[in-house]
């Protein structure tokens, strides 16, 4: 036997809730599932620039090359979403790490992403630069903020930020080391 007829449209409507239900989680894992992955990928990507401007204190380009390594390992996202990249010289000396609030002050350069992997030629100053041997090593900074876009509802447009900071690999003793 079937449903009494006025029990009819209960069993409809009790159903389309139900599924409406099902399609707001459902819809919520993946938002959430790729914001975690847009996120993991902008963690990455500041932690290689850091590895890399890290590795290299000497290079003339030294900040260009550390955004275009930082670019480089977001290629998975869109790269019209990654708004600035700064590479900065972190203080560390009150074991607290200084974030500059703007990038107009010396020792820090802010980039944006021109293609993927690209960065433009950057705004702003790092010109000294210290990983002599017996000195206080400079340790650099790599900051990416990344607008998220979110499939279908949640955490749509939210700034995601990371900040790394590593210090620059000592030069040795033998080695002649000339501040850049």
């Amino acid at each position: 036997m079937g449903a009494r007829r006025d029990e009819r449209g209960a069993v409809a409507l009790e159903a389309a809730l139900t599924f409406m239900f099902l399609f707001f989680i459902l819809a919520g894992v993946i938002d959430v599932s790729i914001f975690f992955k847009n996120t993991f990928s902008v963690s990455s990507g500041a932690r290689a620039g850091a590895r890399m401007g890290s590795a290299d204190p000497l290079n003339a380009n030294f900040a260009k090359v550390t955004a275009t390594q930082a670019a480089s390992a977001m290629t998975d996202l869109d790269w019209t979403r990654i708004t600035e990249i700064w590479v900065y010289k972190a203080n560390t000396a009150t074991n607290t790490l200084y974030v500059p609030t703007s990038c107009g002050v010396v020792g820090c350069v802010k980039f944006t992403v021109t293609a993927p992997g690209t960065v433009n030629a950057g705004t702003g100053v790092w010109t000294l630069r210290n990983a002599c041997s017996g000195t206080t090593i400079d340790t650099v900074g790599v900051l990416v903020k990344y607008t998220n876009k979110a499939p279908v509802m949640f955490a749509n447009n939210q700034v995601i930020t990371e900040d790394v900071a590593m210090r620059l690999e000592q030069i040795p003793s033998t080695q002649t080391c000339v501040g850049v």
